[in-house]
């Protein structure tokens, strides 16, 4: 998600229900992984996410993923020593 967030951020996220299209997320993938991806589109089944950083895509951006993912919003990002920026 470079630039906008970097290795080693912490990220605050909240359980909203209602997310948008643009939206920072972190989505939790098969119970074991999280991902912070931007979300591309939502239909009424489906959320598809994409990735700040052009020169790199990961597996799961442009992958549809059931709208009953559990998907919390990020909300502000701390970056060590005392940054702090409302995303």
């Amino acid at each position: 998600m470079l630039p906008n967030i970097k290795h080693n951020d912490y990220l605050l996220t909240l359980k909203l229900n209602k997310i948008k299209k643009n939206n920072i997320v972190v989505a939790s993938y098969d119970d074991k992984k999280f991902i912070v991806k931007r979300i591309k589109s939502i239909s009424e089944k489906f959320i598809t996410f994409s990735s700040d950083n052009k020169k790199t895509e990961s597996e799961f951006c442009d992958k549809k993923f059931p709208i009953e993912t559990n998907i919390n919003r990020a909300v502000l990002v701390y970056r060590y020593p005392f940054s702090f920026a409302f995303i």
